[in-house]
């Protein structure tokens, strides 16, 4: 087999390095194609045009029965009319006469006055007819007014005719100037006030009061006039957004559906500041369930703070508080007004504020006996107080209660300086504090021996038993201290300040004394078991732990409060407290109030802070064991520091004072060295100076 190779004379082709010429394309050369705007967006089309300032003229369509021709009038009804009187219509035209101002400026186009009379269908809406004039004529109108004729025929009677199935007749009064209903309620009152007959006495119509008069005109027998209700700002009300409701109950159902617990919202309550959803769980479904998802429900209504009360007292809900969009304040009018406080009788009434459900809240002190009211800085502890004391100068006279006001703080109580139901001016001294307290201890003491004497329980069948004629004896009036900072007092004088407000706490009901204590300071050195225990009656505000709450009302709550009057009332012999809104008073209404006050009577105090701050200077000074040490030196016929310390077992710094007040009193006289002093009085003198 041969096998024949190639004999390399094949040769590769070989690109020549010319240059490479750009292919040449043929360009896209685009024609433009006219397009056809549409006539509505062309520049050049016609556009309408309206005559200005030119009164409206109906065009007449042609109809396809009768063409250009008349149409005959048909009516749905047609009622006979009597013919009226010429009086009618002489009334009539002296009631447009002085209407003719306002006529000429409502209705610009005249009417067009036909052949027959127009006759409206009722009597009593007859309008001015005028005739239509040409446009010309209208812009030469002279400045005289015109007077306006009325056009009134009688119609012939006609038969009552059954109504025809037609279209309405065609009117030639223009749709601008036809007169609608809204347009005769309008003349018709305008008639009203020009048909009234006005006597002019030269006196201003009275204005109602926002409220009643009857309360400034009730008079005590002893002359004194209580403040009127007007003195205070009237209440603000505002209607419920039912939209948001609607839109929270069903997010709260959506809520309670995604975490699969069986409940739905049944009923729904909006108060003043906070709406209560009340949830009814069905059977089988444990309360906590809800409870634990206290902060899920507060993620999804994106609410501020949410509290649960589970469950509501005497009812087979929960209740899930949510916080308004807008909280509206309670005015302490708002509280005065109402049925509760207007019919209570008791001297000691005072006004709390409103609960969720819209009722208001008043508290009878004699019931109460005592109260405490504590809170963060801020929360509405002092307005609290001066809504007390406001609503029980509406109820109680001088005679019936006297005050006596507690203010370290200075400022809070001082506008209520020089009113005649006080005991003694505002006392702002903490020593002088502690002597009140004392001074009112001796009060209690001395109440309860006259009613021993008298053979009587209370303050109410003491008083009986003075006004009767045989007995001759005074009549003992309500007290009332409020104090209005505890924490300053308890660092001053810790263990003083609550032995007397124990023991006034303790048996001072019955002897007609009530005590209302407040602080910001809500600690258990402040707040001590032994004056919880003796006050049952206690209002919480906005508290920063459940630890403060705890301390106040014994359960928790009152740190999820909003603050602004919003309040836990735990009245007496109640386990759980109610939510109220507290009312508000300001600076205004206060003076005005406590400006009658201070006009009706003159304030007879009893004591005054400086004497009480003289008599606790004096006790401090006076050793309880000075009378024993002058019968001593007396029987020892001399007297010695040393001889002091043994004889009563006490150190030398009392011992020295006691020697130098017998030296001051002159008793003993001066240092003789280191003998012992001589006794310079007998016992005869020494009686003289006890007595005296």
């Amino acid at each position: 087999m041969v096998y024949q190779y190639p004999k390399g004379e094949f040769r590769f082709p070989l690109i020549p390095d010319g240059q490479k010429q750009a292919e040449t394309k043929p360009a896209l050369h685009k024609t433009p194609i006219p397009r056809q705007k549409p006539r509505a967006h062309s520049k050049n089309a016609e556009a309408p045009k309206f005559e200005k300032k030119r009164p409206f003229r109906p065009t007449d369509v042609p109809s396809p029965v009768f063409a250009f021709q008349k149409r005959p009038s048909r009516f749905e009804f047609n009622v006979t009319k009597e013919p009226e009187s010429s009086d009618v219509i002489e009334e009539l035209v002296a009631v447009v006469e002085p209407m003719q101002e306002e006529v000429e400026s409502e209705f610009v186009a005249a009417l067009e006055v036909e052949s027959e009379p127009v006759v409206l269908e009722e009597i009593e809406e007859i309008s001015p007819v005028v005739e239509e004039e040409e446009i010309m004529q209208q812009e030469e109108i002279p400045a005289t007014p015109q007077r306006i004729e009325l056009i009134h025929e009688a119609p012939k009677p006609e038969k009552i005719e059954q109504p025809e199935p037609s279209t309405p007749p065609k009117t030639r009064i223009p749709f601008n100037v036809m007169m609608v209903n809204q347009d005769k309620q309008h003349v018709e009152q305008k008639r009203a006030i020009v048909e009234e007959p006005i006597i002019a006495t030269g006196e201003e119509p009275e204005i109602a009061p926002v409220f009643p008069t009857e309360q400034h005109l009730r008079e005590d027998a002893s002359g004194y006039y209580f403040p009127s209700l007007n003195l205070l700002k009237p209440p603000v009300f505002e209607n419920e957004d039912a939209e948001w409701l609607a839109f929270q109950e069903e997010l709260l159902n959506e809520t309670l559906e995604n975490f699969n617990v069986s409940a739905k919202v049944v009923n729904v309550t909006q108060g003043p500041a906070v709406t209560r959803f009340e949830v009814q769980p069905e059977k089988g479904v444990k309360v906590s369930k809800i409870t634990n998802l206290t902060d899920d429900i507060k993620l999804s209504l994106a609410a501020k703070d949410i509290r649960i009360e589970a469950p509501i007292p005497g009812k087979s809900t929960i209740g899930i508080e949510i916080p308004n969009e807008t909280s509206r304040p309670v005015m302490l009018s708002e509280i005065m007004n109402s049925q509760a406080f207007q019919t209570s009788k008791s001297p000691l009434t005072a006004a709390l504020g409103l609960d969720i459900s819209g009722m208001p809240i008043v508290t009878d002190l004699q019931t109460m006996p005592h109260g405490l009211i504590a809170g963060a800085t801020g929360s509405g502890k002092s307005v609290c107080i001066n809504s007390l004391l406001i609503s029980l100068l509406y109820k109680a006279t001088p005679d019936e209660l006297k005050l006596l006001l507690i203010d370290p703080k200075m400022v809070e109580l001082a506008p209520y300086n020089r009113i005649p139901h006080l005991v003694s001016p505002v006392i702002t001294d903490a020593k002088a504090a502690t002597a009140a307290l004392k001074w009112a201890v001796e009060e209690m003491e001395r109440r309860y021996q006259l009613f021993s004497h008298a053979g009587v329980r209370n303050m109410e069948k003491f008083n009986e038993y003075s006004s009767h004629p045989e007995h001759s004896g005074e009549k003992l009036p309500y007290i009332l201290i409020i104090i209005d900072e505890l924490a300053d007092l308890m660092m001053v004088a810790p263990n003083d300040v609550e032995e007397a407000i124990s023991r006034i706490a303790q048996k001072a009901r019955a002897c007609g004394i009530h005590m209302i204590v407040a602080t910001q300071r809500p600690s258990v050195d402040v707040i001590t078991g032994l004056i919880k225990a003796n006050i049952p009656t206690r209002v919480s505000f906005s508290v920063s732990s459940q630890i403060d709450s705890r301390t106040i009302i014994d359960t928790g709550g009152a740190e999820k409060l909003l603050g602004k009057g919003d309040m836990l009332f735990l009245p007496s012999g109640s386990s759980k407290p109610v939510r109220l809104q507290g009312t508000y008073v300001g600076d205004q209404e206060i003076d005005a109030v406590i400006a009658h006050v201070r006009n009706q009577a003159e304030p007879n105090y009893l004591f005054k802070q400086e004497e009480l701050l003289e008599r606790e200077i004096a006790k401090e000074a006076e050793d309880d064991l000075f009378d024993e040490a002058c019968d001593f030196v007396l029987a020892q016929n001399g007297a010695s520091t040393s001889l002091l310390q043994r004889h009563f077992r006490i150190g030398y710094n009392r011992a020295a004072r006691l020697m130098e007040a017998l030296e001051k009193h002159s008793i003993v006289s001066e240092t003789n060295g280191s003998k012992p002093r001589d006794v310079i009085i007998t016992r005869e003198q020494l009686e003289k100076v006890r007595d005296n």
